[in-house]
């Protein structure tokens, strides 16, 4: 009798149990959609692009609203092995956010050391060809001037 009775509350609390974490599931997937989103718009922010991590993310949302419509439908089953592939997809995101991340940090490093190394060629190239203009007109003038003719006025004697 007593283990029968113990049996039956073991089983109570399994099914509890069970149907806790059922009830936890979408919960999970929604702070781990969040904290993947997060994560992949920081990628953004820092000037990268993840386009395969973008579509991984909207894979995903679209399994968690799939388990979500299966979960209304009564497809208890169903809606867990969607959540389950959701939760997969999105174990993979934050597991390639990290490279992303990295990717977009030494881009931006790129882009910076670029502009600011093409600054002292640019302004070295505009005084090269500035100063070259100058002598070449100088020399221009130069020419004219020796070119020139000195015409002075007869005088009319009378």
């Amino acid at each position: 009798m007593l283990a029968t009775a113990l049996i039956l509350s073991m089983a109570g609390i399994m099914i509890a149990t069970a149907s806790l974490a059922t009830s936890q599931t979408p919960d999970d997937l929604n702070g781990l959609t969040r904290e993947a989103f997060g994560q992949l718009a920081g990628v953004y922010r820092s000037g990268g692009s993840a386009p395969e991590l973008v579509s991984k993310l909207n894979l995903a949302l679209e399994l968690i609203q799939q388990a979500r419509f299966k979960r209304l439908g009564g497809d208890e089953a169903s809606a867990l092995v969607l959540e389950q592939r959701a939760h997969v997809v999105i174990s993979e995101i934050l597991e390639e956010e990290p490279a992303a991340q990295q990717e977009a940090q030494r881009q931006s490093t790129t882009r910076t050391l670029s502009v600011f190394l093409s600054v002292p060629v640019v302004v070295t190239l505009s005084t090269l060809v500035f100063y070259t203009t100058m002598r070449t007109w100088r020399w221009y003038e130069k020419t004219k001037l020796f070119e020139m003719r000195i015409i002075g006025k007869k005088k009319e004697n009378d």
